[in-house]
């Protein structure tokens, strides 16, 4: 659903220009039920204290679990959303 030609960030995320509003409705039914820890590259790792004190496989899941705010997710899921077409 997201343009993949597009940056996102913080604030923004651009939709693909020809998603329409059903479908906008069917991906997100029950996204909330669906939402997972990000993937964290092993780079990321690189200075972190904690990643020198635990196994690679379990510093990743820590800085994971650290990165994601699965709350928010589903807060922002349950928003109302209005579709405009310019």
């Amino acid at each position: 659903m997201v343009d993949p030609v597009q940056r996102f960030d913080d604030c923004q995320i651009r939709l693909r220009t020809n998603l329409t509003r059903d479908e906008w409705r069917k991906l997100i039914a029950d996204a909330d039920q669906r939402l997972c820890l990000p993937e964290v590259n092993k780079k990321a790792l690189d200075g972190l204290k904690f990643s020198e004190a635990l196994p690679e496989r379990l510093a990743l899941a820590t800085l994971a679990s650290r990165l994601a705010y699965l709350g928010g997710a589903t807060a922002v899921l349950q928003e109302p959303t209005r579709f405009v077409q310019t």
